[in-house]
């Protein structure tokens, strides 16, 4: 029945190869990875397969470092987009946790089918697929997207990854299989409830980190609304007062004018009129929506853009009943305006542009589009990807707040022209 034993053993080593897949990002397409992988890893397997079955799991477990787990590392180094402390840890994670599960099943074998390798065999059949399931759906997504947005902090948890692989390698095989030594097994065990807490706790940290930046750099975007609000408030208010002092005195000017028109003095009326006119036309502010945290937004962004040299083309159809919440809106527009405003200035200033439009049919529409020069990193999601470390999460805020009103947007880079679109 050892048949049971080698089909087990192969199937333990392919599932790393899908586990780790599954967390780890190439630098190159899923299909180009997946074709490397196979050719330069399947024959890596077959090998150590070999090695296992000549040496048996004593010496074999002794080597497996050496001769599984350092090539597999070198060669995924290669293939890897972050070549960091994310990369190692990803590479610990998945190598301790299957480490784990053959420690585990091989032990719970030995103490029930230890001539049939039965119980060993049906519980790896079982057990990978569920494990990878539940990767696949759960942990992957939070686990790229930390991975996105996290970039320090990955080298002390690779240590200790690496130090869970390095101790659980010790105590199941030196200096005999842990079988043999039955009064290790309790603290191996612990061990092994041990590492999947500290594991869940070190991904549920850094995805808080991650909801800090997130909340910090919202926070910033609306205490720049308030700030923003304030400044247009008191620019309305001058500009309020101002007319209304005109219009207070339009009165005595009018007479000015009539007594100067019945004296024959046009030159003097022309003059005078003139001087009216640039004092009627300099406060007057534009306005760009009804509501005044949109406003707010549109007049300091578009101010802060022209103020770095880039032109704004704009033209806004606000419906008199905007089917989202205002002040969401004001910060996903905030939030996008932000970003364009970021990549223009990298453009050459003859090449600088944004443009801005709103339409109140056939739907409410927003579109920005602006200049911007390099490349985009699109996620799964075709979300742009930000990797300064305080920074992406605007994009994220957007694609959001569409999803909560149900509405439709898309980022678009094409050429040298940066789109986004929101459609409710």
């Amino acid at each position: 029945m050892t048949i049971l034993k080698d089909i087990s053993i192969i199937w333990s080593f392919l599932h790393i190869l899908v586990l780790f897949l599954f967390l780890f990002e190439s630098r190159y397409s899923k299909r180009k990875t997946i074709l490397i992988t196979a050719v330069s890893m399947i024959p890596l397997i077959a090998v150590n397969f070999v090695l296992f079955f000549i040496l048996g799991m004593e010496k074999y477990g002794s080597l497996m470092l050496l001769t599984l787990s350092l090539p597999s590392c070198i060669f995924f180094w290669f293939l890897a987009k972050h070549r960091d402390g994310r990369f190692f840890f990803t590479f610990c994670l998945v190598d301790t946790i299957v480490l784990e599960l053959i420690s585990i099943t091989n032990i719970v074998n030995h103490y029930t089918t230890p001539d049939t390798y039965l119980v060993m065999f049906i519980s790896r059949l079982i057990i990978y697929p569920l494990l990878e399931i539940w990767t696949y759906k759960k942990l992957r997504p939070i686990y790229l997207e930390v991975q996105h947005y996290t970039q320090k902090g990955w080298g002390l948890f690779a240590i200790i990854g690496a130090l869970f692989y390095v101790t659980i390698t010790l105590m199941i095989a030196h200096p005999t299989a842990v079988t043999e030594r039955p009064e290790y097994i309790p603290g191996l065990l612990m061990l092994f409830v041990l590492m999947p807490i500290i594991y869940l706790h070190i991904i549920t940290t850094m995805r808080h980190l991650r909801t800090m930046y997130q909340m910090n750099e919202q926070k910033h975007i609306l205490s720049l609304q308030v700030s923003n609000l304030t400044t247009r408030m008191n620019e309305l208010a001058v500009a309020d007062q101002k007319f209304r002092v005109e219009r207070h005195n339009f009165r005595h000017k009018m007479k000015t004018i009539a007594s100067l028109l019945d004296t024959n003095q046009y030159d003097e009326c022309r003059t005078l009129l003139e001087e009216y006119n640039e004092a009627i036309r300099e406060p007057q502010v534009t306005r760009y929506c009804t509501n005044p945290v949109i406003d707010a937004v549109l007049a300091t962004y578009i101010r802060r853009a022209e103020n770095k040299g880039i032109p704004v083309k704009f033209g806004f159809a606000f419906p008199d009943q905007i089917p989202v919440n205002e002040n969401e809106l004001a910060t996903a527009i905030a939030n996008a305006l932000e970003n364009a405003i970021n990549a223009c200035e990298k453009v050459s200033e003859s090449k600088r542009y944004i443009d801005i439009k709103v339409l109140d049919r056939p739907g409410f529409i927003i579109q920005i589009a602006n200049s911007y020069v390099g490349s985009i990193e699109f996620d799964e999601n075709e979300i742009p990807v930000n990797r300064d470390e305080d920074h992406g999460f605007g994009t994220r805020f957007i694609a959001a707040f569409c999803n909560k009103y149900e509405g439709f947007y898309q980022f678009k880079a094409d050429g040298e022209k940066f789109t986004l679109y929101m459609n409710f």
